[in-house]
């Protein structure tokens, strides 16, 4: 069995139906022996995938949820954070709402953050953590992350927050060479599965300043999760037919290999490059050398409209993405990511081609 091959969203989505099946699975006490044997299964899966000798902490919710904890138990009073999309935007949203001060680094929409630029931006006001996107699902940038990263070390007292949603799964994430303080994912995206979970890994430096914050809240609290993460249990009651079609999927991805994964999402995304220089009816809305390998964002021409085009596909059985926020009639955005295959993008070049 294998993917249509016609749904092209950046999340959530086509999930393998070997994937599917395994949620039809019957339900187990998750406060019980089977309950905890499936915890330590999936962790030692997820550290696989992640990349990571630490616990990856697992909660029923969508990455946005993670997010909002990693803001919850570790900023104390001011954020610095990086925004070039709306993934960039959410955390500082998640951090005004959450009662804390926010610094914004506003990065032109489409353009990574170098390294320079950031150097240029540390002596602002002091900050006590600093978030950063990986992969912008929003346009389809990837940020040089490991670059970034040396560069806030120098901010002693920040923690250092990084959503990997679209990356994890995709994309070469070192977790441990990176030493961030607090790496979210969530299930949706490149790793192939349903929504409904969301990883998190966190440092001991993390941890420590997670206990001093009074307010961390309970269902997101940080050091609640990862107690629970170490001791194989799951922190609150899990969609546990999403935790059954997570243990298939570790299995397919070890079975795959990481760097044959991450060489599939990466050919795909060199395809779809070789594809818009053929006909230059569009652009690539990243830089290239600084664009993402599970999702594509194209700026159409004047005149034609985003929405109009992904109603026509969706007549047709086919699902491409819009912009987000004011991008919404002027960007179409691809998924590559999961188990779709470098074969599978051909069609949908041949549906799209003639509206662009």
């Amino acid at each position: 069995m294998t993917l249509t091959g016609r749904f092209f969203l950046p999340g959530p989505v086509e999930v393998h139906p070997d994937v599917m099946a395994a949620m039809q699975r019957p339900m187990i006490g998750h406060r019980s022996p089977p309950g905890f044997e499936l915890a330590g299964r999936v962790q030692v899966g997820l550290q696989h995938v992640f990349q990571t000798r630490r616990p990856v902490m697992l909660a029923t919710g969508s990455a946005t949820a993670m997010m909002e904890a990693a803001i919850r138990s570790g900023v104390r009073e001011r954020l610095l954070a990086v925004v070039g999309g709306t993934f960039g935007e959410r955390f500082a949203m998640i951090a005004e709402h959450c009662g804390k001060e926010v610094v914004r680094l506003h990065v032109p929409r489409g353009s990574p953050l170098e390294p320079e630029l950031l150097a240029a931006c540390l002596d602002g006001p002091p900050v006590d953590a600093v978030s950063l996107v990986h992969s912008e699902t929003s346009t389809g940038v990837l940020e040089p992350i490991a670059e970034l990263l040396p560069l806030l070390r120098n901010l002693s007292d920040a923690v250092t927050i990084v959503d990997a949603v679209t990356s994890i799964g995709g994309i070469d994430v070192p977790i441990d060479d990176w030493n961030a303080d607090f790496v979210v994912a969530g299930s949706q995206k490149a790793l192939g599965l349903p929504p409904g979970l969301c990883f998190g890994v966190v440092s001991e430096r993390f941890l420590e300043r997670a206990r001093t914050v009074a307010e961390r809240g309970f269902y997101l609290d940080v050091v609640a999760i990862y107690d629970s993460t170490i001791a194989s249990q799951f922190p609150q009651t899990p969609a546990l037919p999403v935790v059954n079609a997570l243990e298939c999927q570790l299995a397919r991805i070890a079975a795959e290999g990481l760097e044959a994964r991450w060489a599939r999402h990466r050919a795909m995304r060199e395809r779809i490059e070789q594809w818009v220089e053929s006909h230059g009816r569009c652009t690539i809305v990243a830089p290239s050398g600084r664009r993402s390998d599970t999702v594509t964002a194209f700026r159409l021409r004047d005149g034609l409209s985003a929405n109009a085009i992904a109603a026509e596909l969706a007549a047709l059985g086919w699902q491409v993405a819009v912009g987000l926020d004011h991008d919404t009639d002027r960007m179409i955005r691809i998924g590559h990511m999961g188990d779709l295959l470098p074969e599978q993008l051909e069609p949908l070049f041949d549906v799209l081609l003639p509206r662009l």
